[in-house]
């Protein structure tokens, strides 16, 4: 408890003064509707990347689901210290799965602790310190000062061993709508928080071509060990001179099928 009560207090303090919010959308398949925000602050040496992205899609022609993903990371010196996610699922209005994990660095790697219920009642039994934070309307709120009421369980099959803590790796929205903006042709080492097998990935990043105002594209192809035999997953970005991201394409391929997106950015507001 102690742990997570210092946790909690250094990312509530570190996400205190953004300096920089950015907005994207676009479309996905199945009529999906997707918004992203990233609010970057910079505080003491730390940099502090709160990523939201609300996505809404009609599967087969009658169900409407929605994914609500929130994920806060905590750097100091281009090293990852923390990752917080909140995780949303609905069918049809009716919320399906939630869960809340935090993710901290120590001696031995990333240490997980999760609250996570797919009912109401469920929630208010298993972690009755933390109910405000169930509706649906409270995603994107703050939560962390109130993560250790909620008595989230330790769970270490979600741990990220030391091994797997490569110089510059980090979770896959912070990577993709904040970092990526720096990136350079090679290999990124990517954390997906939640993932009980495999949960480091390493990710090409290969510089397509740079046009004549300055905007570098560039493309990444990839697959989880997870999926088998599954075509690679495709992801595209641009990323302007001035080191803003532009766009982001993707087709992603599951165990159930593929989907593709396309995002592009409306506006920015602040710097760090």
């Amino acid at each position: 408890m102690k742990t997570l009560l210092t946790l909690a207090s250094f990312l509530v303090a570190s996400g205190a003064c953004a300096t920089e919010t950015c907005q994207y959308s676009g479309t996905t398949s199945y009529s999906g509707r997707v918004m992203v925000e990233t609010i970057a602050s910079s505080n003491n040496g730390e940099v502090t990347v709160n990523v939201t992205a609300r996505l809404n899609a009609k599967s087969l022609l009658v169900f409407n689901v929605a994914y609500l993903h929130q994920e806060i990371s905590v750097w100091r010196d281009g090293e990852l210290r923390s990752v917080a996610v909140n995780h949303r699922y609905t069918l049809n209005g009716s919320i399906r799965r939630q869960n809340w994990d935090v993710f901290t660095r120590g001696p031995t790697g990333m240490t997980a602790y999760r609250a996570q219920a797919k009912t109401l009642t469920d929630f208010q039994d298993k972690h009755p310190g933390f109910v405000n934070h169930w509706a649906l309307a409270a995603f994107g709120q703050p939560w962390l000062r109130d993560y250790p009421m909620a008595a989230p369980e330790r769970r270490p099959d979600l741990d990220l061993p030391k091994a797997a803590l490569a110089p510059g790796i980090g979770p896959p929205l912070a990577m993709a709508f904040y970092w990526m903006r720096w990136a350079a042709p090679g290999s990124a080492p990517v954390f997906l928080p939640g993932f009980k097998q495999n949960p480091r990935i390493d990710v090409p990043v290969v510089l397509e071509g740079t046009d004549g105002a300055g905007t570098r594209h560039f493309r990444s192809v990839t697959r989880h060990p997870q999926l088998g035999d599954a075509p690679p997953s495709v992801g595209e970005a641009f990323v302007a001179a001035d080191h803003q991201l532009r766009r982001i394409v993707f087709e992603a391929h599951g165990s159930r099928g593929k989907a593709d997106g396309d995002l592009r950015l409306e506006r920015c507001q602040g710097a760090l």
